[in-house]
């Protein structure tokens, strides 16, 4: 019996940013996009906590199935496990370096108003 060729399936350039920021207490902290090989935009990637650390969840779409509960359908997703690493280490970095622009922001304007204080 012929086997499969096995394809291997490169992944492309993926560049994340975050669009806003949410309430740090929430457990979606950030809504990012990413480009996707200078070819595709994905927005409303969100950055979860959970148990087991940030991850970024995909876009969904909500729907009622035959019991009236409500599910949930990503509309974009990675087809390899590879691809799916990219995207979540692309989204989880940009989110950190955003959070540590913040907190230098923080420190600047809190050392801006002991300055005024002490004059």
């Amino acid at each position: 019996m012929a086997k499969k060729k096995e394809q291997k399936h490169s992944v492309p350039k993926i560049a994340a940013k975050i669009d806003r920021m949410t309430n740090p207490e929430a457990k979606i902290k950030a809504y990012a996009s990413v480009n996707i090989g200078g070819a595709f935009i994905v927005k409303d990637i969100a950055v979860m906590d959970s148990k087991n650390g940030l991850f970024a969840r995909m876009p969904c779409r909500s729907y009622k199935d035959g019991k009236g509960e409500t599910k949930f359908s990503d509309t974009i997703f990675a087809l390899t496990a590879e691809a799916r690493t990219a995207m979540n280490d692309a989204v989880i970095s940009a989110y950190e370096e955003q959070l540590d622009m913040q907190e230098d922001a923080d420190e600047a304007e809190d050392a801006s108003e002991d300055f005024i204080q002490d004059m």
